[in-house]
């Protein structure tokens, strides 16, 4: 696809003539550039203005499709682009959607997604070829430079020594708080949620369960209150024994299966 600054003194005599009366997209096709480009950039400087009633008229042929045409259509519309469906077919773009609607055609996510990295990486060849980037780059420098010179303060950065309070207030820095904790809190009931249904986590945090911090501090408990009652329990060991020397509690027995432990005679 060309850049708009490429176009001749010609070919812009001959969009002049078009333009009112020919839709953007074959103008767009016809010249190798983006649609936005002819519009924003072209025609809107140039005070160029379209006859609806002429574009309207001309969109209208072609509302029907051949079966033959249908069938490639249908074939064909999931992986390739809509330029080149429109010039296989010789329809317009309200055509196009029309049928896709009609029919519930829909491209591929892989097509999707490759027509927007292709996108993106013919923008960044475009930008560096003109010195975007370069440009925007040096009149940040220009603006850095002179707010500098003037003693204000660069924006995103903070004067050493000042605290939050004193650059907000304490008015918005209570807010600020309150955002941050509400926010995460929400992290963490949707980490304890992932965790409950074994969901892969998607932060670093190491959240446990609802109930889970409850239940082990609960179990380690029990393991303390059985050693008294001479009870055999390993450390961090979820199996509790039993012998001829032990007090046995039925009540903590029956109590300790609530919180993951087993109590077993010892063989």
């Amino acid at each position: 696809m060309r850049n708009y600054r490429e176009l001749t003194q010609k070919e812009i005599g001959e969009l002049e003539m078009l333009y009112p009366v020919t839709p953007n997209r074959m103008l767009a096709r016809q010249y190798g550039i983006s649609v936005d480009a002819l519009q924003d950039y072209v025609a809107h400087p140039r005070g160029w203005k379209k006859d609806r009633k002429a574009v309207l008229i001309g969109n209208r042929g072609g509302r029907g499709l051949a079966e033959k045409q249908l069938a490639w259509l249908f074939k064909h519309y999931k992986h390739t682009k809509n330029d080149d469906i429109m010039a296989k077919l010789g329809i317009g773009e309200s055509t196009l959607h029309r049928v896709a609607r009609k029919y519930g055609l829909k491209k591929t996510k892989q097509f999707v997604r490759k027509t927007q990295r292709n996108a993106t990486e013919h923008a960044y060849k475009v930008c560096r070829r003109y010195g975007v980037y370069e440009a925007t780059a040096e009149r940040m420098r220009r603006k850095l430079l002179d707010l500098s010179a003037r003693g204000e303060r660069i924006p995103g950065s903070f004067a050493p020594g000042v605290s939050n309070v004193q650059r907000l207030g304490r008015k918005r820095d209570r807010e600020r708080i309150e955002k941050a904790r509400q926010t995460r809190n929400e992290t963490i009931r949707k980490e304890r949620m992932r965790a409950k249904w074994d969901l892969p986590r998607i932060t670093k945090m190491h959240i446990l369960p609802y109930g889970y911090t409850a239940k082990r501090r609960q179990a380690s408990l029990h393991r303390y209150l059985f050693r008294k009652k001479n009870y055999i329990v390993g450390r961090g060991d979820d199996c509790v024994y039993y012998d001829e020397l032990t007090n046995r509690s039925m009540a903590m027995e029956a109590n300790a299966c609530k919180y993951g432990l087993k109590v077993l005679p010892l063989n």
